[in-house]
């Protein structure tokens, strides 16, 4: 070394540059090891953010599946009372259609009677007119 001191600046210089140089490093490594951090931490609050929201959508699926649960089951239900009704439908229907025909039978058998009861009129009109009153009659008791 130099006795006018050039040396020893050039060695300070040396060392104070390699000292900022590894202030910097240290300096850039803190930074990426904060950075790093925050990331890791911002990575874990989304995590646990879409957790908590994956949970809350769980949830509510399993709400709706408890709804669609007691839709189906009032559906069943529903579908139970129209198998019913259509049964009921189908026995008044049947009574219905057994209660024409019997109407039916009964307005023919109506008609004859009516018929029998203007041939008897006519055959009493055409006695009396021959033989006059009819005679009277005594009850039994039998």
């Amino acid at each position: 070394m130099s006795s006018d001191g050039s040396g020893l600046s050039g060695w300070a210089g040396y060392a104070l540059g390699r000292m900022a140089a590894e202030t910097d490093l240290e300096n850039r490594q803190f930074v990426e090891r904060f950075q790093h951090r925050l990331r890791r931490r911002n990575d874990e609050n989304l995590i646990d953010t879409l957790t908590a929201k994956g949970v809350e959508f769980l949830d509510h699926i399993k709400w709706q599946e408890g709804i669609m649960k007691e839709r189906k089951d009032q559906i069943a239900a529903l579908e139970a009372d129209l198998i019913q009704v259509r049964s009921d439908l189908e026995r008044q229907r049947a009574l219905t259609k057994e209660w024409v025909t019997y109407a039916d039978v009964g307005d023919r058998n109506m008609e004859r009677l009516q018929k029998w009861a203007d041939d008897a009129e006519a055959s009493l009109k055409q006695y009396r007119a021959l033989y006059g009153p009819l005679p009277e009659t005594t009850k039994n008791g039998s």
